[in-house]
């Protein structure tokens, strides 16, 4: 009977733990961590000489969630009488204040770069501060969408053993699946008030791992906030590059 009531007592437990740690409190946490893009140059360094200039306009929208959500998702309780299991379900998305730099900042960044790089033309911020000539190729760049999302999982039980001390041999832990990220930019070559190419580029990118039995819940939480800042740098990565290339074919047989 005393065995009996344990077990009890620890299911009880188990699903008022489980109960606590709701989509909120998650929440809460996630909005005191940032983590940071970035943006690794890989390809060739263009060597011929350079002759056109194209100008930047500032991007001025990062299409982004202004705060990561969390929602949750359901879950489980098996109270077994050895074998003990709380589980917990949520889903986030990302968000700007999560970022140390503003994503639309980055992504002007990443371009520069990447075009100054392997490209045959100067890029630079069309800052406002010089007139420019009507003949001025114009570079518009506009976010259309933006999300990263990815889910977490929170699992907490014990085995139960009649045999050893103290009965119980407890665990708990967290599970961050593989986040997605999604983007649509659409880029427009202006020369005057004649947009002489444009292109739309949709990109959808995971991490092909996900991090499991994450015990402490501070750790869990940043190493979510940072598989979805790396899967958004690599998916910004793939596009950004797309734009440099198609770019400078189109300047270079122009």
């Amino acid at each position: 009977m005393k065995q009996i009531r344990r077990i009890l007592f620890f299911i009880f437990s188990a699903i008022l733990l489980s109960s606590c740690i709701t989509s909120k409190s998650v929440q809460r946490e996630m909005l005191k961590i940032q983590s940071e893009l970035f943006y690794e140059l890989t390809t060739p360094v263009y060597s011929e000489n350079i002759e056109k200039t194209i100008y930047l306009n500032p991007i001025g929208y990062s299409a982004i969630l202004p705060f990561t959500t969390v929602k949750g998702k359901g879950g489980m309780i098996i109270p077994l009488i050895i074998y003990n299991l709380s589980q917990r379900k949520y889903e986030l998305t990302l968000g700007e204040a999560s970022l140390i730099q503003p994503y639309r900042n980055f992504l002007m960044d990443a371009l520069l770069a990447q075009c100054n790089r392997s490209s045959c033309f100067d890029l630079v911020v069309n800052d406002g501060n010089i007139t420019l000539p009507d003949s001025a190729l114009i570079l518009d760049v506009k976010i259309n969408g933006n999300a990263t999302t990815t889910k977490m999982t929170y699992n907490d039980g014990a085995f139960f053993n009649p045999f050893e001390s103290g009965y119980f041999t407890g665990f708990s832990n967290w599970v961050i699946n593989s986040p997605t990220s999604w983007l649509d930019i659409s880029v427009s070559l202006m020369q005057g008030e004649k947009s002489i190419w444009e292109k739309t580029y949709t990109a959808t990118e995971n991490l092909s791992y996900k991090r499991e039995r994450i015990e402490d819940p501070h750790n869990a939480y940043e190493n979510c906030i940072d598989a979805m800042t790396e899967n958004l740098s690599s998916t910004t990565k793939g596009v950004v590059e797309n734009i440099s290339r198609d770019l400078h074919f189109f300047i270079l047989y122009k």
